[in-house]
This record gives structure tokens, C-alpha cells and sequence, in this order.
């Protein structure tokens, strides 16, 4: 019975009335002839759809089943954005909520909702200790068949109007999707053909198609060159963002490089600290 009530809902929602400008009719000598036999088609044809899929949801309830399971699933979906709307924290239940909705969207074989779903979760619950989440990001961009190289600075992904690509065995990124990324000040001098690119005390100057730069005042080797592609310039990634604190991995399966501002993580302890301190002294002029 259970199944034949799904059945009967699908139906319902996949057969709907004739949409009313069909049922219009023109007056004698303006297409009304022309008007019935179009409606007369269209009655035709759904009627016949109709049939068919009245057909196939009392011979196949698995299928009926399976569209009545994503709709649950995308239902269960919005329900957890709307609770995470206005929340920049996400609770381990809710963590647990994605990972299940990621899980069932899988077995729907709905490849680019489970990514999107996926790649929420790797924002909103990103952990440098625990990468499981990106190990599955990467396993979904492969199954999804992207060739190309997603880039995480702190589990958000850095949007670039270049994609970067890899030369050398080396990833290369555009200079101002990079040095934006990490807040750093970036100036191009045309005469020597090189970048000086500058974040708190650290600076760092690299020239066009040339293995060498300077890295606070001081000469050293590149294993690769920036180069100009599609008038950009593109810089290699480790070594640049290394030089500015921040730490650089790879991940092969789903082409993900991820990258760890250093330099935000010591910003943030020195705020907490601050908290600290203020927290403490207001709590002993309290107490006096």
C-alpha cells in the first residue's frame, strides 16, 4: 500500500492540467481551426505520457521510491542551510548531518549535488589536523571527472578569474589571486619586468621567465620561473606563499592544493590572548 501511495504522488506530480493560454481558440479565419488541432495534439501526447508514466510508477515503485528519496534528501538539505544561516560555527551533529546527506546523494548517484554539498562542509568545518573532509572533496571532483586544480586557503576556495595549472610539477597562480588571497601588497615594475610583493616584514621580488628572487634583501633559487600566460603573470605557488607564512600541500586525488595562513593563525592566538588579559584584568578590578 505504502508503495502504491507513492506511486499515485508521483504521478499527480508529473501529470499536470493543461496550462489554460492552450485552451484559447482565435476567431474564424485567425488559426482557430489550427488552435483545436494544437490542443487536440497536446491532449494527445500527455494523455499518452500519462500512461506512460502511470505504467512505469505501478510496474517499477522502486523508481517512484527513488524520486520521493531526493526529495527528502534535498528537503532535509535546505533545513540544515536555514539552521546554519546566520551561524559562523558548525556543531559536530551538524557535521555529521552533511556527511550523511553527502553519503545519500551518492547513493542517488547525484555526483555534482553530493560535490556542492561536500564542498559547504569543507568551509564550514575545516581542520588542519583532520583532513578527511578534503581526502573526500578530492574523492568527488575525481568521480565528477573536474581536471582542474581547486585551491583551499583555509578550506575556502580561492576563486580566480586564470585557472592555475602546473608546469614543471610545479603549480603556478596567478599574482594578484595569491597575494590577494593572503592580504599582501603587490607592485609591478615593467622596466626590470618583476614583482615586488610585500606582507608585514616579509617582501619578495621575482622576475619574468627568471629562477631567481630576492626574499628580504637576500638571492635565492627557484625551481621554476613566474611566466606570462594570457597577459597574466603566474607565480609558483609553494614557494611564494611559503615565503609569506603560509604552509602548502597537495593533494593528487582531486587536484586540491591546499594552503594554511600561518600568519592569520598567529594574529588570531594574539587576539585571544589580548581577551585574555583584558578578561582578566576587568575580573581583578572587580574583585579590588
Amino acid at each position: 500500500m505504502k508503495k502504491l501511495v507513492s506511486a499515485s504522488l508521483v504521478l499527480a506530480l508529473l501529470t499536470s492540467a493543461v496550462p489554460a493560454a492552450l485552451a484559447k481558440e482565435g476567431g474564424d479565419g485567425n488559426g482557430k481551426g489550427n488552435a483545436k488541432v494544437e490542443v487536440s495534439e497536446k491532449t494527445a501526447k500527455e494523455e499518452k505520457t500519462t500512461d506512460t508514466v502511470q505504467d512505469t510508477a505501478e510496474n517499477n515503485p522502486s523508481s517512484a521510491k527513488s524520486v520521493l528519496d531526493n526529495v527528502k534528501t534535498k528537503k532535509e538539505l535546505i533545513e540544515l542551510r536555514q539552521e546554519l544561516k546566520h551561524s559562523t560555527e558548525i556543531t559536530s551533529e551538524q557535521k555529521a548531518k552533511y556527511e550523511a546527506l553527502v553519503s545519500e546523494l551518492e547513493k542517488q548517484a547525484d555526483i555534482p549535488q553530493s560535490l556542492e554539498v561536500q564542498l559547504e562542509l569543507v568551509e564550514r568545518y575545516y581542520n588542519k589536523t583532520d583532513r578527511s573532509s578534503v581526502v573526500k572533496l578530492g574523492k568527488l571532483l575525481k568521480a565528477s571527472g573536474s581536471t582542474e586544480i581547486t585551491t583551499l586557503l583555509d578550506g575556502k576556495v580561492l576563486v580566480m578569474e586564470e585557472k592555475p595549472f602546473v608546469q614543471g610539477g610545479r603549480a603556478l597562480v596567478p599574482i594578484r589571486a595569491i597575494s590577494s588571497a593572503l592580504k599582501a601588497e603587490v607592485t609591478w615594475d615593467p622596466k626590470t619586468s618583476s614583482a615586488l610583493i610585500t606582507r608585514g616584514d616579509d617582501s619578495i621580488t621575482l622576475y619574468l621567465n627568471k629562477k631567481e628572487a630576492t626574499v628580504n634583501g637576500k638571492t635565492v633559487a627557484l625551481e621554476i620561473a613566474p611566466v606570462l600566460k594570457n597577459g597574466r603573470l603566474f607565480l609558483p605557488l609553494r614557494f611564494v606563499s611559503e615565503q609569506l607564512k603560509a604552509e602548502v600541500n597537495w593533494q593528487e586525488e582531486g587536484k586540491i592544493v591546499l594552503i594554511d595562513d600561518l600568519l592569520k593563525d598567529t594574529d588570531e592566538e594574539k587576539t585571544e590572548a589580548n581577551i585574555d588579559e583584558e578578561t582578566e584584568s576587568t575580573s581583578n578590578e572587580t574583585q579590588s
